[in-house]
């Protein structure tokens, strides 16, 4: 490589590398460590650690029903070291070490060792270490105390006015004045505000997930109009690429998928693009959150026009991992566990073995869901019109129908060679006989040569000799002779020669095949006659029938591995030429139907009551095979007034749809927009935003939450307004600057002194480098594409996505488990991101393309381009510097004696230099 070309790599990996890598360079993270202790590990403990190591018995000294125990460990010491999932007392024991193998009767499953693994590297957390399990009542009654109505998320939501401040003449919005207020008291003040560049490109990722055009900058920069930066809200709103960025965020939540993670009967979505896209539509249009609530449960079920819409709509639960068997119990739990987290911000799957640990939900309330899922099913509506259905069933039935008179064509004629093979029943046992003599001496004589010679089939002849020499004396009513005779003749000596020996065993063969022939054709006979009669009711003769014995030699001759069964491979071959002539031209006739078969009609994946509309019975510590008490399908108890109504309108689903999205219910609002804050501030209000139980953590600006989720109901459930009021506040538009009085005392910038400067996903950074290369395809809707197709250059939003293999780009920038719902992303910075921006093919092409882009038409100098470069691709203009350095680099010779390994021109690697660049892939 070349000096300069070396300066091109190594400012890029300076560029994308200052972020820093982890500390093991493990992209290994638990999003949610109290989910994943409640749902993984605690189970494991209790149904295969508590008997020997719980509170009533406790060998070895060890504990394992609490972290503290865990930690203290017992005679041998500490059973686990935090944060360290090689080493450690209880994974020696669980990977049955030479000393230990725990639990001894039989080792942990795979999974279930790696789940524990997982725990220990993630330090062993125990969530609710700090927090009391909730106390057992001591007399049977209600299970929710007024304690438990007193938490505050289960609190109304109060409409709280906007607090006094001392700077009034910051605020702008009722937010900024509960930011403020907070900021004040802990004598704080906000950082000035974002430049116009640095605000329209944050409003512009934030909104549509792509970065402004140097026309929209300008247009900005040249609006002094006070509602400026309003009217870019407005564009970007109006925008039809809103709803793929937002909807993007959805599908996080609703673990969208197009798959199943598991290859074994596993269910494919081809359609399950129509969901997407009906996310998508849906928040393009501002549907009221609430309705978008509703139509996802229950859209099959609402009397109102536009039915045939609403279906794709159910693709939240229709596009779910499947679970075949005794594990569909899995499959509900899934379902609750998305519905529960998603809307209401509650992990009621926790109940699923036991009450909840911390929350007042009960294994009642959780089965009282899952009966509302359990008395669903999964549908394919069709989406296309009668006629169209009528085309493709006839042109199907047809198919089928020829299909089958193959097979049928192809049984008669493979049982009439079966027949004819009966014929040479003789042949087959004396050439048996011979080849069994012959090979006293010549022991690797091969079957084939010898039916070769006779013009037999070699498979037959094996069987032949199968049958007639290692069966056993008797073994077979039919072969009684034969096996007497065989006993009479000397074993030891080849008697191939032997005529006398030969023509006793001819005259058995020649007998044997008498009776084989004869009873095929007595068979036949019976078959015929019995068809007969059943074609003429007026026949009253008794039905002919064969002795056991018969059916046993003709079993033996014909099922599959019988002696004159033929294997599918050689049925062709063993075929008169009149059978091949007829089979090939019906083969083509089939061939010719499939051709001219009208298309599959599109169909949209979904969900409809099922025929058996139950409730379930509670299952004790989670086990479907001991049922307990009757749960009726009903509403959580914490957010009914008393004991819950049971649903009585079909699965209940639409009543299950109207109570999570009632302005009423205290969570719904809430947790909507604490979604909507994080992904506008990189931190949500709750920090936990699919967990605000007692196990979440509590609200920074609980009053701020309220007074948006009130307006949120109030204006209609719109999620644009709710934009709107974000983003016209003071709040967001801070700048990203750093002071160093809030950081000693804000360190987190929880009070939000600042912007917090964010990554952009994967979807946005892809993207975005498509954008600044002249290369993104903005069609929207459609046919999902793999991601890593070379000519796949639509929006990342259109990808495929696979549970069971999810592609690499997506797995290396932190793209969630499409199996599980997800309410934000790890960030993580590993070697292999660094490897594909410098190495990739993607990143190649997209830097050709931008130095195409940047050279192309005028013969300007390398400078002004670069002038055109800073503001396409960072939205601001190149510095001074920034030119000079460029400018080196383009125009620079390479020392005397090197040559350049690289593929790319100057021009090429400074451009993959900029994509690859921190500033690139962050927003301030």
């Amino acid at each position: 490589m070349t000096r300069h070309s070396s300066l091109a790599v190594g400012l890029a990996w300076l560029l994308i590398s200052s972020a820093g890598l982890a500390a093991d360079g493990s992209i290994e993270t638990v999003a949610d460590p109290g989910a994943f202790f409640e749902a993984k590990v605690r189970p494991i403990l209790a149904t295969r650690c508590f008997a020997c190591h719980g509170p009533k018995k406790q060998k070895g000294g060890l504990r394992l029903d609490s972290r503290a125990a865990v930690l203290q460990g017992g005679d041998s010491g500490p059973a686990v070291d935090p944060g360290d999932a090689d080493h450690g007392l209880l994974i020696e024991a669980i990977r049955y070490g030479e000393e230990r193998q725990m639990p001894p009767k039989a080792r942990l499953a795979d999974v279930e060792i790696a789940a524990l693994s997982t725990w220990i590297k993630a330090g062993a957390p125990w969530p609710g270490a700090e927090v009391a399990p909730r106390p057992k009542l001591d007399t049977p009654g209600p299970t929710i105390t007024a304690e438990d109505r007193a938490f505050w998320a289960f609190q109304p939501i109060n409409d709280p006015a906007p607090p006094e401040v001392q700077d009034a003449a910051w605020t702008q919005r009722g937010i900024d004045r509960f930011i403020l207020a907070a900021l004040e008291s802990a004598k704080l003040r906000p950082v000035p505000l974002a430049n116009k560049r640095t605000l329209i490109r944050r409003a512009s990722f934030d909104l549509i997930g792509l970065p402004p055009t140097p026309v929209e900058i300008s247009a900005f920069l040249g609006d002094e109009s006070p509602d400026a930066f309003a009217k870019v809200v407005e564009r970007l709103l109006a925008s039809p690429h809103y709803g793929e960025r937002w909807g993007r965020y959805w599908l996080d939540v609703a673990r969208y998928g197009e798959d199943q993670a598991h290859t074994f009967q596993a269910r494919k979505y081809p359609y399950g693009y129509k969901y997407r896209d009906w996310v998508a539509r849906a928040l393009n249009e501002d549907m009221p959150y609430d309705q978008f609530i509703t139509e996802q449960i229950a859209g099959d079920l609402i009397d109102a026009p536009g039915r045939d819409q609403r279906l794709a709509a159910l693709g939240l639960f229709a596009l779910g991992p499947v679970y075949y068997g005794k594990a569909v119990a899995d499959e509900l739990d899934d379902r609750v566990d998305t519905l529960t987290r998603g809307f209401l911000g509650l992990t009621v799957a926790c109940a699923r073995c036991h009450d909840h640990k911390f929350d007042p939900i009960s294994t009642k309330d959780y089965y009282a869901l899952a009966g509302v899922f359990a008395s669903t099913e999964y549908q394919e509506y069709p989406q296309a019109s009668p006629d169209e259905i009528k085309a493709y069933d006839q042109g199907q039935a047809a198919i089928q129908s020829k299909s089958n008179d193959i097979d049928s064509f192809l049984k008669v004629e493979t049982a009439k060679a079966s027949a004819a093979l009966a014929n040479q029943t003789s042949l087959y046992v004396v050439t048996a006989w011979t080849l069994n003599n012959q090979r006293k001496s010549k022991p690797d004589l091969a079957t084939a040569k010898v039916a070769k010679g006779e013009g037999l089939q070699d498979f037959v002849l094996d069987r032949w000799v199968n049958a007639l020499f290692a069966g056993k004396n008797g073994e077979k009513p039919y072969l009684v002779r034969w096996h007497a005779l065989i006993a009479k003749q000397d074993q030891k000596r080849d008697l191939s020669g032997d005529d006398a020996a030969r023509a006793e065993i001819i005259k058995v063969a020649d007998l044997l095949q008498d009776y084989l022939c004869t009873t095929i054709q007595l068979r036949d006979a019976i078959e015929a006659q019995s068809k007969a009669a059943a074609e003429n009711s007026e026949t009253k003769a008794p039905k002919p029938i064969l002795s056991d014995r018969d059916s046993a030699a003709l079993r033996d001759l014909f099922n599959d591995g019988g002696l004159l069964a033929i294997p599918k491979d050689r049925q062709l071959a063993m075929l008169s030429n009149e059978a091949k002539a007829a089979l090939k031209a019906g083969k083509a006739e089939l061939e010719r139907l499939r051709k001219d078969a009208p298309p599959k009609y599109a169909i949209v994946h979904s969900l409809a009551d099922g025929s058996k509309i139950a409730n379930l019975k509670v299952s004790i510590r989670g086990n479907p095979a001991t049922p307990g008490e009757d749960a009726p399908r009903a509403f959580l108890s914490i957010l009914s007034d008393a004991t819950p109504t049971p649903f009585n309108l079909g699965s209940g689903r639409l009543e299950l749809a109207r109570a999570i999205a009632s302005p009423d219910n205290p969570l719904t609002a809430r947790v909507l927009v604490n979604r909507v804050w994080e992904h506008h501030f990189g931190r949500a209000l709750v920090g936990t935003p699919s967990n605000f139980g007692a196990l979440g953590e509590r609200p920074s600006h609980p009053d701020l939450l309220d007074y948006l989720a009130s307006r949120f109901i109030k204006g209609g459930w719109s999620i644009k307004a709710l934009h709107r009021e974000i983003m016209l506040s003071r709040t967001y538009q801070l700048s990203a600057s750093t002071d160093p009085t809030n950081i000693e005392v804000d360190p987190e910038n929880l009070k939000l002194w600042r912007m917090n400067r964010r990554r952009l996903e994967v979807e946005s950074w892809r993207d975005a480098m498509l954008a600044v290369s002249g290369n993104l395809d903005r069609t929207l809707g459609g046919p999902s594409q793999q991601l890593t197709s070379p000519k796949n250059q639509r929006r990342t939003f259109y990808a495929a996505i696979s549970r069971h293999d999810l592609d690499g780009l997506l797995r290396l920038f932190d793209f969630p488990d499409p199996n599980i719902t997800s309410d934000k992303r790890p960030v993580t910075s590993v070697p292999l991101q660094q490897l594909f921006v410098l190495n990739s093919e993607f990143m190649i092409q997209q830097a050709r393309s931008l130095a195409a882009r940047l050279t192309a038409g005028t013969d300007e100098p390398d400078s002004a381009r670069i002038e055109r470069a800073f503001p396409l691709v960072f939205g601001r203009p190149a510095s001074p510097e920034e030119v000079r350095l460029g400018t080196s680099f383009l125009t620079s010779t390479q020392d005397p004696g090197e040559t350049s390994s690289s593929p790319l021109s100057k021009w090429e690697q400074y451009a993959q230099v900029l994509l690859g660049s921190n500033e690139f892939a962050f927003v301030d």
